[in-house]
C-alpha cells in the first residue's frame, strides 16, 4: 500500500492569521453556537482549508467556534483555492431546514422566532411556510436587501436575502396575522387545501385587495361548497377565487392584483 502526503494538519491558537475571502457567506450565528456546544462535549480534529494567503475556504464556522472557546484551530493551506471551490464545498453539504433554523433561534431567545414559534403552536394546522407568509406578509422565503449578506436567487432570477436563515426574521403585526388565520380557517369547511402554502398566500393577497369582502368569499363559498380545488401556483388559486367570489354577481370585480 503506497500512501503519499499531499496536505499536512497544521494548529494554531493565532486567529487573526486567516482572513475572510471577499464573496464567501456571512457566519451564521445558529451554526456557530451549534458548533461551540458540540466543541464543548469533544472537540474533534476537523481541519479548516486555506489558501495561501490563509483566506477560509471551508470551515468558517468551525474558526468563530473555536476562537470563541479559545481552542486551537486545525488547518490545512490548498493554494490556489478560491471562491469556485468554497461554492463547490458548499454544494456538497445538507442544509438544514427552516424548522431547525427557528428552533435554533428560539433557544438562543431571540424574541421574533419565539413569537413565531407561539403562533405555530396556537395554529397547527399551518405549516412553517403558511406561517411564514402569514406572520411576515412576505409572499416568499426570502426578501429583498443589502448583497453583503446570504444571497439566494429567486424564481425568478432576481437576487434576494434569505433573512429568516441569518436571524432577521421581523413580525410587523402579530395581532393582525391571528386575525389572517383565522379567516383562513374558515375555509378549512370547504376546502381541505386551506393550508397550502400556495393558497394560502393567494389568500393573503387577495386580503389586502379593496374591493374584497371576506364575509362576501364565505357566502360564495355556501353556495357552492366544492368550488375550491388544488392549484399548482398562486396565480391560479387568486383566478379561482375570483371566480368564486364574482360568483352570481353583477358587478364583476378584478381580485389578482
Amino acid at each position: 500500500m503506497s500512501i503519499k502526503v499531499i496536505n499536512q494538519v497544521m494548529q494554531t491558537n493565532d486567529y487573526n492569521l486567516f482572513k475572510k475571502l471577499e464573496g464567501n457567506r456571512n457566519v451564521n450565528r445558529v451554526h456557530v453556537k451549534r458548533l461551540t456546544d458540540n466543541f464543548k462535549t469533544k472537540y474533534l480534529v476537523c481541519p479548516i482549508i486555506v489558501n495561501q494567503d490563509y483566506e477560509v475556504i471551508d470551515g468558517q464556522h468551525r474558526l468563530e467556534a473555536a476562537k470563541q472557546l479559545e481552542l486551537p484551530v486545525n488547518f490545512i493551506i490548498c493554494n490556489d483555492y478560491g471562491l469556485q471551490e468554497v461554492q463547490l464545498l458548499n454544494s456538497n453539504t445538507s442544509n438544514w431546514r427552516k424548522v431547525d433554523y427557528l428552533n435554533a433561534f428560539c433557544d438562543l431567545g431571540y424574541p421574533e422566532y419565539l413569537k413565531f414559534k407561539i403562533f405555530m403552536d396556537s395554529y397547527p394546522d399551518f405549516g412553517i411556510a403558511a406561517s411564514e407568509a402569514i406572520l411576515t406578509g412576505l409572499l416568499s422565503g426570502t426578501k429583498s436587501g443589502s448583497v453583503s449578506k446570504d444571497i439566494a436567487t429567486n424564481a425568478s432570477g432576481s437576487m434576494a436575502v434569505k433573512y429568516f436563515e441569518n436571524g432577521d426574521l421581523e413580525i410587523p403585526d402579530f395581532k393582525l396575522s391571528k386575525i389572517l388565520a383565522q379567516k383562513i380557517l374558515q375555509i378549512q369547511l370547504f376546502y381541505d387545501g386551506f393550508n397550502r402554502a400556495s393558497f394560502v398566500r393567494a389568500m393573503l393577497g387577495v386580503l389586502r385587495n379593496e374591493n374584497y369582502d371576506h364575509d362576501v368569499f364565505i357566502n360564495r363559498l355556501k353556495m357552492q361548497p366544492n368550488a375550491l380545488y388544488h392549484c399548482s401556483n398562486v396565480g391560479q388559486y387568486k383566478q379561482l377565487i375570483e371566480d368564486i367570489f364574482n360568483y352570481r354577481s353583477r358587478s364583476k370585480v378584478s381580485l389578482k392584483f
